[in-house]
């Protein structure tokens, strides 16, 4: 038997040779195991890689038992054609861009609260100045707390959403108060309504804007150069002795036809708007569907569209562009429509304790001239209020409670507009009568009792409730209208209370809703043989006419009379 002895050095190189290489043993494998099919044209790695891929993203119980059925799945799929080029597309979830703009408005408005802690001394004193001029948010989830307590409110994730939203609107927009009107139902989305009091800047601008769109513009004298032309062009036609030239036709003379028609109907007098941070263009109001979403300012509101509005009934869709069909046709979209109910509901169920408000002038309003806007008086809170028992908030009679919002005329404005106005100025020179005169309208005063509301169908015009009959210190007046169903206020036997809308944005009707008829269509022509429908004759009709208008039969000769022709002739000849 043959033994080999080996030096160290060849020990060593026979030791190398032995050991194995981990990645070159890895790399050999990867690469046996990507060996393609003939056939197919796969790999046994890309196939465990699906099959993993598989396992992972559904994670079921038991993997071993159940490792057989992926594979067969993973290829099974294969064999199928891939139709679906959507297969592979991530859509986002709807909800999902809700909760980034939810996110976007906290991180906005804890950026604005982090910066005020952040300030130093001397900044937070001059920062102190700018508090007085910031804007001010009417505290919601302190007033939805007593809403609750009433039996009314809003959830406390959605109170604090819309809270914060409120905030966004006064770090954004030009206001000087925000306080949470309510919330409108929509068939589609709901509306989330803000009333706010415009900065003093942001009202002069406004003013400017609405006072330059009812300037005359540039293109009026256009109708006064028509109608000189037109007055050349009838000089013309008139002869040196004041008689028209007339032409003689050129073709065959049409038959004689009635005049034609002229309407009768002359459009009623436009009615001025009310200009902005006046009447019921007092306060501006922001929308959005959604706590985090773009607040969107509506415009302000016309005599005309709340009149077409109280003769109409219609529920909110959520699209702020949504086309308004009613009749009387509505002039606008939905945002002019929801801005004409926000008005309607303000003016008829803004209600506070009688005293919590007070004339900002300290003047009556009896005392003051309703014309030139002089009535429109500014209240504010008391701030000597001290507040009415509870027995007194819950009188049945309601004269505790007073309106703090402005009577909307028939007019569709708040301060009375005469329409005579123009027209008495021009005739008191003249001989002749002026127009009759108009006999102004009234409603009822600010800060008026509820005790003078109108009944409904024999129900009162409010509903009064307490919260709690087991501790009535702590209860509070809860006042539902049933005018404007969703409509609420509250009030504390302290200093406290607020009013909310969580409703549809209609109006009770009792017994039902009658829509406005159309009118009577006026006579086109005035009723003659020329243009009334006649039957048509028949053939013994028309046999009898053609009989009655044949040409009359020659006279017949009489004797004698052709004989002397022959005798003249020969005694001539």
């Amino acid at each position: 038997m043959s033994q080999t002895f080996l030096l160290e050095p060849d020990i060593i190189a026979a030791a190398e040779n032995v050991m194995p290489d981990l990645n070159n043993e890895l790399v050999l494998a990867k690469n046996f195991l990507k060996q393609q099919c003939a056939a197919t044209g796969d790999t046994l790695y890309d196939h465990l890689v699906d099959v993993i891929h598989k396992i992972l993203s559904q994670k079921p119980p038991d993997v071993v038992d159940q490792f057989e059925q992926y594979s067969w799945e993973v290829k099974n799929e294969k064999f199928r054609p891939n139709f679906d080029l959507l297969n592979d597309i991530y859509r986002s979830p709807e909800q999902l861009q809700l909760v980034r703009r939810v996110e976007e408005m906290f991180q906005l408005v804890a950026s604005k609260s982090q910066r005020q802690e952040d300030l130093g001394e001397e900044e937070q004193e001059l920062d102190l100045e700018e508090d007085t001029m910031k804007p001010r948010v009417a505290d919601l989830i302190e007033h939805n707390y007593f809403f609750r307590e009433g039996g009314y409110g809003l959830p406390d994730s959605e109170c604090y959403a819309i809270y914060i939203a409120l905030n966004m609107l006064a770090i954004k927009e030009p206001v000087a108060t925000v306080r949470f009107f309510g919330k409108i139902f929509g068939t589609r989305i709901n509306y989330y309504v803000a009333e706010v009091d415009l900065t003093i800047e942001e009202l002069e601008r406004r003013i400017r804007a609405f006072e330059l769109k009812d300037m005359p513009g540039e293109g009026e004298g256009l109708d006064e150069d028509r109608a000189q032309e037109a007055a050349e062009e009838q000089k013309e036609l008139v002869g040196e002795g004041g008689e028209t030239k007339e032409e003689k036709p050129k073709g065959p003379i049409p038959p004689k036809l009635p005049p034609v028609p002229v309407s009768t109907w002359s459009p009623p007098i436009p009615i001025p708007v009310e200009r902005p941070g006046q009447g019921v263009n007092k306060k501006a109001y922001y929308v959005c569907n959604q706590p985090g979403e773009p607040w969107v300012c509506l415009p302000d509101v016309t005599p005309e569209q709340i009149r077409v509005a109280r003769l109409t009934v219609r529920c909110m869709t959520g699209d702020l562009d949504a086309e308004v069909l009613t009749f009387p046709p509505f002039e606008g979209t939905e945002r002019n429509y929801l801005r004409a109910q926000i008005a309607r509901i303000q003016a008829a169920t803004s209600i506070s304790p009688q005293g919590f408000y007070t004339f900002g002038s300290g003047e009556e309003e009896e005392d003051i001239d309703m014309e030139e806007g002089a009535g429109d008086l500014a209240f504010n809170p008391n701030p000597f209020y001290q507040g009415h028992t509870l027995k007194d908030l819950l009188d049945p009679n309601l004269t505790y409670w007073v309106h703090h919002g402005r009577y909307i005329l028939k007019q569709g404005r708040t301060l009375w507009w005469n329409p005579n106005a123009g027209m008495e100025e021009g005739i008191e020179e003249e001989e002749d009568e002026g127009p009759p005169p108009v006999e102004p309208e009234s409603g009822p005063l600010l800060f008026s009792p509820l005790s003078d509301d109108a009944r409904i169908e024999g129900l009162a015009a409010w509903s009064t409730r307490v919260s709690s009959n087991l501790v009535p210190d702590r209860a509070i007046a809860v006042l539902r209208s049933n005018i404007w169903p969703g409509a609420i206020a509250y009030s504390t036997a302290g200093k406290k209370s607020e009013c909310l809308y969580v409703g549809w944005g209609l109006k009770t009707q009792p017994p039902n809703f009658t829509p406005l008829q159309l009118p009577r269509p006026q006579d086109e022509y005035v009723i003659g043989p020329e243009v009334m429908e006649m039957a048509d004759p028949t053939f013994a009709d028309e046999e009898a006419y053609r009989i009655a208008h044949l040409p009359p039969p020659p006279p017949p000769e009489l004797p004698g009379e052709g004989e002397g022709f022959p005798l003249e002739e020969e005694e001539e000849d």
